[in-house]
């Protein structure tokens, strides 16, 4: 059997859905070295993600747009066509090999459950990495996210994951990054946003280009 592997500098895949490269179901590995950003020793980094859908991505970048000018935020904001709930992290690599993308393939193809409803009701800064060479700390603006079925998702998404030789965090405050600055705000309620859910996405993200890749969806049935 042949291995593969994703490693960094590589332009992968084809078009996707919001501005995320899809990949061929094969890639292999062309590590070409180029002049470009700086990346982290580890740069490829699998992950599931859930998505809104368009409208919401759009209401939610709407409405970071107007807390952030009124609060008087500066820093990174985060594109409406990446904005995202984080179910589980897979790991970082220095070159993504197909062993780890096909595990996680078989662990999302375990999880079966209905479209749900995921509910926003409050926004404010998670403490973030500390200041590092210098640097100064970013601090996540969030939204946090309330809904049982998305907490049984990440459990049970988990649990396949580890079924499949991959380690899962135990851990989740689901929420979604709204920006990333250096001042800290305290957690206020707002007026609630809702969606319902209906998929989750097995995504390879390339730290320091600011891209994903959409590897596999599933979408959720009922």
């Amino acid at each position: 059997m042949l291995s593969f592997s994703i490693c960094s500098n590589i332009s992968t895949g084809f078009g996707g859905v919001y501005g995320v490269t899809e990949v061929p179901p094969v890639q292999s590995a062309f590590p070409f070295y180029l002049d470009g950003p700086a990346r982290p020793a580890k740069p490829e980094r699998l992950m599931f993600l859930l998505f809104p859908d368009k409208e919401t991505a759009l209401r939610v970048w709407w409405f970071a747009g107007q807390f952030i000018r009124k609060s008087g935020l500066q820093g990174r904001r985060i594109k409406w066509k990446r904005l995202h709930i984080s179910l589980q992290h897979v790991g970082d690599y220095s070159c993504l090999r197909t062993k780890f993308i096909y595990a996680a393939k078989q662990a999302g193809n375990a999880v079966a459950t209905c479209p749900f409803e995921v509910t926003f009701r409050s926004v404010g800064s998670f403490e973030g990495a500390p200041a590092v060479a210098g640097r100064p700390r970013k601090r996540p603006l969030v939204l946090l996210a309330e809904g049982d079925a998305l907490l049984n998702l990440h459990g049970v998404l988990g649990a396949a994951m580890e079924r499949n030789g991959l380690k899962a965090s135990a851990d989740f405050t689901p929420h979604m990054t709204l920006l990333y600055g250096r001042r800290k705000v305290p957690f206020q309620p707002i007026k609630p946003i809702r969606f319902t859910a209906t998929a989750f996405a097995l995504v390879h993200s390339e730290l320091g280009l600011s891209k994903y890749n959409l590897i596999n969806r599933w979408s959720f049935q009922g």
